[in-house]
């Protein structure tokens, strides 16, 4: 997962056969509202999501996605600037 704050995106490689997949975005850890993004299945293996909507600061963000019956997770703290 790549963060480039240019182009306000978060830039991630998913397996071309994955079933789900999502992407959510925390705050703080003790905040409850989640951002999150559904992530549909393509041909491409490399997905972008925009973090214009997202509010300056500390943001940790959670990749989610299943591959059959496997479950993975990818995470990473950016900072929105």
């Amino acid at each position: 997962m790549t963060y480039k704050p240019n182009s306000r995106q978060v830039t991630f490689v998913l397996p071309i056969y994955f079933t789900k997949a999502e992407i959510v975005f925390t705050k703080s850890s003790k905040s409850l509202e989640n951002i999150s993004f559904r992530i549909a299945p393509c041909s491409k293996p490399i997905h972008a999501v925009s973090t214009e909507i997202l509010e300056k600061g500390q943001w940790l963000a959670q990749l989610i996605w299943s591959e059959g019956r496997s479950q993975f997770c990818s995470e990473q703290l950016i900072d929105i600037i």
